[in-house]
């Protein structure tokens, strides 16, 4: 038995939930799946190990063209980068595949057209098993459901991730929301999911609210690695993100660099309970966030090596670790161009660097990984091992073997009745009323509160034509949409520290299911069953 133990190593602090410690390539690791198959990573990548709980062995790499070592320095730099494509930047995005590119992420403008899309991504499999890695593409999305969705919003999209908490569902019902995110994502040609978030909802926390599934660790993680299992059931990868905890700051990253005030023991028992769960769940990636977290340095801990050590070593975690968006403030402000937090987080051990808008950065990227690596500033057996990861992924999913294959009908499969009937159930059972008070079936006067969410408001008037509209008053409640004055509908979090009198209903998101079933329990036809996640 070739183990962490019997190679007189300790087993990760994990081990007790079920990580058994294998030695791979010479290096103590950890795997949470038995059969998992992940790149040899001792110098150059010369095959794949497979784990299948007697032991390991050594298979020769099974797809075509060349091997990480053997690919020039600049198509080695572009496999490891993530691009982001946004309607429009398709002549940029063709360019960097012909020339190597690994990922494309696409955003919603480029998947606003279903069967456009998947037509897209087929023609990007085609262009890359053409190029000179001979090697599909990672596309990805950030579909979490509820508020981040890059799908178009229809009957059919998911609710987020603290409706499926709120809803009670467990697991299973977790599970069966991931398979089915999964099949829309197919559908378009997507194979890699940027979800779901691990994160602990906090109050201060200006950025995730509702994308999180619920304060305590506990459920946190629960649902967390079975949303991941349904997406790798449905044949997507998933992402927990954002690593080591960007739940309990007080900054959203897009705009500073937010503090994780939390000690070691802390971390431990509680930001990564979830990530822990998920990586025993088979999670096929892991993101790392823009925050600082003092207990494990200096650096953003996208850019920390101490962060992916713990991620590797202390969760057990072997597949790809993935930064978030290179361009956004909590980063810059600290690596100062793309070019070099690139160049900073492929040397920090992440094997994935996320440039997300503009092709001149996308270049720039490369660029910085080509010259650090021929300056001696970025080893590149550390670049090789970061493309043997990535292709280990690509393999694990399948995708050489399923090429540039185009998905019949891709609008008609982002409609599925059974898809819609789910997230219509999720949505009626994830209504929460937090003050009990009358219902109306025909309000005579609506009034929206300062900050009321448009897309409610469009729907009290779409459902209400003949309403009258009453200017907003001091006493409205923030948030808000009052119906008669007695009936206060709310979307979304924070939850007003005071409730106004009468009954208040909460819906976590503003998806077309969430909405419905918010009216439809405002009206006395469905009952709010949910429960507050907090």
């Amino acid at each position: 038995m070739c183990s962490a133990r019997a190679a007189g190593r300790p087993l990760s602090r994990w081990a007790e939930c079920g990580v058994d410690g294998v030695a791979t390539g010479g290096a103590a690791r950890a795997t949470a799946r038995p059969r998992r198959a992940w790149p040899v990573t001792a110098g150059t990548v010369v095959g794949v190990v497979r784990v299948d709980g007697l032991g390991i062995s050594e298979l020769p790499p099974r797809r075509p063209g060349p091997l990480p070592g053997d690919l020039p320095l600049e198509v080695a730099a572009l496999q490891v980068l993530a691009a982001g494509e946004d309607a429009g930047q398709e002549a940029e995005t063709d360019d960097l595949v012909a020339q190597g590119l690994g990922a494309v992420v696409f955003f919603a403008s480029a998947l606003r057209d279903p069967d456009r899309a998947a037509s897209r991504s087929a023609a990007l499999q085609a262009a890359a098993l053409r190029g000179p890695a001979v090697s599909p593409l990672l596309l990805a999305a950030d579909e979490e459901g509820g508020r981040v969705c890059r799908l178009p919003l229809s009957p059919a999209t998911m609710p987020g991730a603290m409706a499926l908490a709120a809803a009670g569902g467990g697991a299973d019902l977790a599970r069966t929301a991931g398979r089915a995110t999964a099949g829309r994502l197919a559908a378009v040609g997507v194979n890699w999911n940027l979800a779901p978030v691990c994160d602990l909802w906090a109050a201060e926390n200006p950025a995730l609210g509702s994308r999180c599934f619920a304060r305590a660790p506990a459920l946190a993680a629960e649902l967390a690695a079975a949303f991941a299992q349904g997406l790798r059931d449905g044949g997507v990868a998933a992402c927990a993100k954002h690593f080591p905890g960007h739940g309990a700051t007080a900054v959203d990253s897009h705009e500073a660099l937010p503090v994780l005030d939390a000690d070691l023991a802390l971390l431990r028992r509680r930001e990564w309970l979830p990530f822990a769960a998920a990586v025993r769940a088979g999670v096929e990636t892991v993101m790392t966030g823009h925050l600082l977290a003092p207990a494990l340095g200096l650096e953003p801990a996208s850019l920390s090596s101490t962060v992916t050590r713990a991620l590797r070593e202390e969760l057990g975690f072997t597949g790809v670790v993935v930064t978030d968006a290179l361009g956004m403030s909590g980063c810059l402000r600290y690596a100062g161009d793309v070019g070099r937090a690139a160049v900073l987080a492929l040397h920090a051990g992440a094997d994935v660097a996320l440039v997300g808008h503009g092709p001149a950065e996308q270049r720039q990227a490369r660029d910085a990984l080509v010259a650090a690596v021929r300056a001696g500033r970025l080893a590149r057996e550390r670049l090789d091992e970061a493309v043997g990861r990535v292709w280990a992924l690509k393999e694990a999913l399948g995708l050489a073997r399923k090429g540039a294959s185009q998905p019949a009908a891709a609008s008609h499969l982002l409609a599925r009745p059974a898809d819609v009937d789910l997230a219509r159930w999720i949505a009626l059972r994830s209504i929460t009323e937090l003050a009990p008070g009358p219902r109306c079936a025909r309000p005579a006067t609506i009034r929206a509160g300062e900050g009321a969410a448009p897309a409610l408001l469009a729907a009290v008037r779409g459902r209400w034509p003949q309403a009258r509209e009453e200017p907003p008053s001091r006493d409205a409640p923030p948030g808000c949409v009052t119906l008669d004055a007695r009936c206060h509908l709310l979307v979304g979090l924070p939850v007003p520290s005071t409730l106004p009198a009468g009954g208040v209903l909460l819906a976590y998101d503003a998806t077309p299911a969430s909405l419905a079933a918010l009216l439809a329990c405002a009206t006395g036809e469905a009952e709010a069953g949910g429960r507050l996640p907090l």
